[in-house]
């Protein structure tokens, strides 16, 4: 008798600290998942593989279908980067992929919780994307570093390439050089929907009766809670598509429409506006494609070169 109320009371101990334990991983996010491989001491399961597929398929607009090895060698590439930017000192920080989580979400006309909804609903946790966007900006850091120290772009190389350019000619359009001044309707970090809201319907307003840089940029110096920064000359060229591309369609003293930014709703004043011909165009594409294709090639042999060093156990 005895026996059997220990067996009992052991049963339930048992039972109540499965209880905890599972209570505790899932309040963790903790997935249970088989062990695919060990990068240097750092596990790369079936479960992180899983959600590398699925954010591939997300992010290329359902084209890109890697199979589990393909997938799987890149998860090992990304442990290996990433431990090479810790040596280095490049690593991204919190503030650096939480910027670049709010961009990508103000490039497809979201908000950051709207997006990482949408992830969600494909089967995808935000940190997911976190860990892919750490490997991202800290690998590319480290390569432009490297980059800086062991290539130069040589004006003969450039000019061969714009000789090439020429056949295309066609689709290059002239570069326009701008003077612009950013104005920002502050939003504070932690704000209601309908607060947020009346912000933007504010800078709206602003955006409405803007006439000219001359006078209105010193009239939102004394509107409450909007920053004004004066950007200077920036070239189309150098500028993100999205943004030349609306710049473009406004004339001088246009303002573009607000767009939700890191500190609240960006606008950008048109205060000077020359086109500077094709010629500066066709150079910086020139110069972009040359040290892109070598910022490629010396990505891969990097990689080749910590392959080579790490230690890799698939399972």
């Amino acid at each position: 008798m005895a026996k059997s109320v220990l067996n009992h009371t052991l049963f339930l101990s048992c039972l109540s600290l499965l209880l905890a334990l599972s209570f505790l991983m899932t309040g963790q996010h903790v997935h249970a998942s088989r062990i695919a491989a060990v990068v240097d001491g750092a596990v790369v399961t079936d479960y992180d593989v899983s959600q590398r597929q699925k954010l591939d398929r997300l992010l290329s607009g359902g084209k890109k279908r890697k199979g589990r090895t393909a997938t799987l060698q890149d998860l090992v590439d990304d442990k290996l980067k990433l431990f090479e930017a810790r040596r280095i000192g490049t690593t991204a920080s919190d503030a650096e992929i939480n910027r670049a989580m709010k961009n990508m979400a103000s490039n497809v006309r979201m908000s950051k919780k709207q997006m990482v909804s949408v992830l969600r609903r494909s089967g995808i946790v935000e940190n997911t994307l976190k860990s892919w966007l750490k490997v991202q900006i800290s690998w590319n850091a480290l390569i432009r570093a490297r980059f800086n120290a062991q290539v130069r772009i040589e004006e003969a190389d450039i000019a061969r390439a714009i000789v090439s350019q020429k056949k295309n000619n066609k689709d290059i359009k002239a570069a326009i050089r701008y003077t612009l001044t950013q104005i920002t309707f502050v939003v504070p970090k932690k704000v209601s929907k309908t607060n947020a809201r009346r912000r933007l319907n504010d800078a709206n307003r602003f955006r409405t009766s803007f006439k000219s840089c001359a006078k209105d940029i010193n009239v939102a110096r004394r509107l409450q809670d909007v920053a004004i920064s004066r950007l200077g000359r920036r070239l189309s060229t150098d500028l993100p598509e999205t943004i030349a591309k609306e710049l473009a369609n406004l004339p001088l003293n246009g303002l573009t429409k607000p767009q939700r930014g890191e500190n609240g709703y960006d606008m950008y004043a048109i205060c000077e506006k020359k086109e500077m011909g094709k010629s500066i165009a066709m150079r910086n594409a020139a110069e972009g494609e040359l040290r892109s294709k070598r910022g490629e090639a010396l990505s891969r042999t990097y990689i080749r070169e910590l392959r080579a060093k790490g230690v890799v156990d698939y399972r």
